[in-house]
């Protein structure tokens, strides 16, 4: 799996939805696994960004992945963080977040980002969690897949900042093409893998990235890998703001 956080995490409920949500981590596949799927997952992304159902109870099951559930007092769905652990990496990668098509008000997106990241440092200790996010420079917003501007400011909420590197999203699937125009941003990093006032260890980056690619597309040397497998060579990675996204290089196919 890889990001693919296209629809809106930002959605909300009107106000007649209202309702108390209870914010839980799931990790046994089963019914409410089945729900989330459904009703959240395959209705915010495209077919080619989206792992199978199997997939998805596969890698739960094996412990490869997390999910994190915003539910209501019925115990209905209203959004979802699905985590995808890099073990050897020590490295989390935040696949998807979304929230319930149509709903409007509720703050989902935030509740879950936050809670997802503290139940991931505590029971992981991830070296940092990263995720996958569109370029607004290279990618439309649409309404079934949310805006890029607005996704950005809203990681740069929470802290976020994008890892300056020429960044692509692998693969998904052996079948699939890659996905251009992307950016890699940390939304937590551990103390001691932090540099300077703006840079990370590269290492724990470069291990995620070789698993990453590795599980799609084995070892390419086309000019985009070459590219990043240079930007990652050094001890430290630089990171930026958000809002200066456009100061990092573009991956191109």
């Amino acid at each position: 799996m890889s990001e693919r956080q296209r629809a809106n995490p930002e959605q909300r409920a009107s106000s007649s939805q209202r309702a108390p949500l209870t914010v839980t981590e799931v990790r046994r596949t089963g019914p409410l696994v089945d729900a989330v799927y459904t009703d959240i997952l395959q209705p915010s992304f495209p077919p080619a960004e989206l792992v199978s159902l199997a997939a998805l109870r596969d890698a739960i099951t094996a412990r490869r992945a997390t999910l994190t559930v915003a539910l209501d007092a019925t115990g209905e769905p209203w959004g979802a963080a699905v985590g995808e652990w890099y073990e050897s990496a020590r490295v989390m990668l935040l696949g998807y977040l979304a929230a319930r098509p149509g709903s409007r008000g509720h703050g989902v997106g935030g509740r879950l980002l936050e809670q997802a990241i503290r139940t991931w440092s505590e029971r992981y200790r991830p070296c940092v969690v990263l995720a996958e996010v569109e370029r607004p420079d290279r990618h439309r917003a649409s309404l079934a897949h949310g805006d890029p501007t607005g996704r950005l400011r809203f990681y740069q909420r929470y802290g976020a900042s994008a890892l300056d590197l020429p960044y692509f999203q692998p693969a998904l699937r052996a079948d699939e093409d890659r996905e251009y125009g992307m950016l890699l941003i940390a939304l937590h990093v551990e103390q001691q893998y932090r540099r300077e006032e703006r840079a990370i260890d590269a290492e724990p980056v470069r291990r995620f990235w070789l698993d990453h690619l590795g599980a799609t597309e084995g070892a390419p040397a086309d000019s985009a890998a070459r590219r990043m497998a240079a930007a990652l060579a050094a001890e430290q990675v630089a990171v930026r703001p958000l809002d200066q996204y456009r100061n990092i290089a573009v991956a191109a196919g």
